[in-house]
């Protein structure tokens, strides 16, 4: 089974980096061949690699992270080719923009584009645009990732607006369960297992993008 998922979305804060990272560990727990490249010009999550290998040398590498350069595009094509031969899941962690060179080629691959969002208005009209031009390339299917969400935020009108962007967003996609805003998001790990604590936080939201994979 070969499959090519991206997390991606033009609004950044939204844990793009972190959930690719927590989503890669936790299919390798699950029994699933994962490989991440990183196409974000950033590299976050290929330095959060090296940073961690440098602290602990020995560790065992669960799941390969590699950089892909977005801006040459016979190099990006050939990083496709060997993407779409590996016997299992590849993820991509995006750029947090839509003006990086070459990116078509990235959304015309893809099986699937894991948006992580929050309900602030900032981040749902970005996101809209976000939904217009990625389907102006290719009608993806989109997996809504609610993510760093308050579980404090519950007052009548703050509640009734997540409600619409729900069911707004749920005519396009799939929207996952959320998960909260917690700290044990913001320390993940590229090396080590998920504790009890994160599996608890992203497993729900996490099984229902393992769902669409399956499809």
């Amino acid at each position: 089974m070969n499959k090519i998922i991206l997390f991606t979305n033009i609004k950044g804060g939204v844990g793009k980096t972190s959930c690719c990272a927590l989503f890669a560990q936790y299919l390798c727990e699950n029994g699933y061949p994962v490989k991440v490249l990183d196409a974000d010009i950033q590299a976050s999550l290929s330095r959060h690699r090296e940073r961690e290998l440098a602290v602990n040398p020995d560790a065992a590498i669960p799941w390969e992270v590699s950089t892909v350069d977005t801006t040459d595009r016979q190099s990006l094509q050939s990083s496709i080719e060997e993407a779409m031969q590996f016997d299992g899941v590849v993820l991509f962690d995006m750029p947090g923009t839509l003006n990086a060179a070459n990116l078509d080629l990235l959304y015309k691959a893809a099986d699937l584009a894991v948006v992580p969002i929050s309900y602030d208005f900032d981040t749902i009209d970005a996101t809209g645009i976000f939904i217009k031009v990625i389907k102006g390339v290719k009608n993806i299917r989109l997996v809504f990732l609610p993510n760093r969400i308050n579980s404090t935020e519950n007052r009548a009108d703050e509640m009734k607006q997540r409600e619409e962007t729900v069911k707004i967003l749920g005519r396009i996609g799939r929207v996952t369960p959320r998960i909260k805003q917690s700290v044990v998001i913001k320390r993940y790990s590229t090396v080590s297992p998920l504790d009890k604590y994160q599996k608890a936080a992203v497993e729900h939201a996490f099984d229902a993008i393992v769902e669409q994979i399956k499809q």
